[in-house]
């Protein structure tokens, strides 16, 4: 049998063991934690940026997809009768430069007011919790040609997010929707909106070649060329401006 003093012993070092394993970690480790912690949430918003730029540049590619499939179909169609014969000329092959990262948003200025219609611009800002997912989505609806979802989703997040810096992009991507279904009349409407609500933003050359184009479906050549000459006029160093160009025949 162990003697009383060596069981005391051992039960000793058993109780020094316990309270070692649930000391508190040295003051020292606190530091090096939050350290830790901020360089993750660095990391994080990395990520999302990252994110951002690559669904920016896709977004482009595959507006420039739809607008050089729109003009080859235009090429292909008869023209009406009494417009003037002319060979389409071949389209431009056009380069898409990625998008810079989105600017910081400023909260001394307002956002300027629509001129037409008295609605705020948007301007970028802080990115609400599910608006980022809820924009894939619809864009992902689009591209995987799902045009009746993709249009909920686009309404909602523009319902819900209508200052959000891509809300000018979801009222574009709106009017695509209903483009690539053939219903040119509510993608008239769609479009248009983008020029009355976000007169300043990036995507208005596109809407302003896919207005010509959709009048243009609709056998109304006269004001397609008006929207393209506007196009032109306005907006001459875009990549859409070229397209125009080409359909103007110059």
């Amino acid at each position: 049998m162990l003697r009383k003093g060596t069981i005391a012993a051992l039960l000793a070092l058993v109780g020094g063991c316990a309270t070692l394993g649930g000391a508190p970690p040295p003051k020292d480790e606190g530091p090096r934690l939050e350290d830790l912690a901020r360089s993750q949430a660095r990391l994080e918003m990395r990520v999302d940026e990252v994110t951002r730029n690559l669904l920016a540049l896709r977004e482009r590619l595959e507006a420039q997809d739809a607008a050089l499939r729109a003009l080859r179909e235009t090429a292909r169609e008869p023209r009406e009768e009494g417009a003037e014969e002319s060979t389409m000329p071949a389209l431009p092959v056009i380069k898409v430069e990625p998008l810079p990262p989105p600017a910081q948003p400023s909260a001394e200025s307002p956002a300027p007011a629509s001129p037409t219609t008295g609605l705020p611009a948007p301007r970028p800002a802080t990115d609400p919790k599910g608006a980022s997912d809820l924009y894939r989505r619809a864009f992902s609806g689009f591209r995987e040609a799902r045009y009746g979802q993709a249009i909920l989703d686009f309404e909602e997040f523009l319902r819900r997010y209508p200052g959000h810096e891509y809300a000018d992009n979801a009222q574009y991507w709106l009017g695509e929707c209903y483009y690539s279904q053939n219903e040119y009349e509510e993608a008239i409407v769609e479009f248009g909106r983008v020029l009355d609500r976000y007169p300043r933003e990036s995507k208005v050359p596109d809407a302003l070649l896919k207005l010509g184009l959709s009048y243009y479906k609709l056998r109304d050549s006269q004001k397609a060329r008006v929207f393209w000459k506007r196009l032109v006029n306005e907006y001459p160093d875009s990549e859409a401006a070229v397209q125009a160009r080409t359909l103007l025949g110059g």
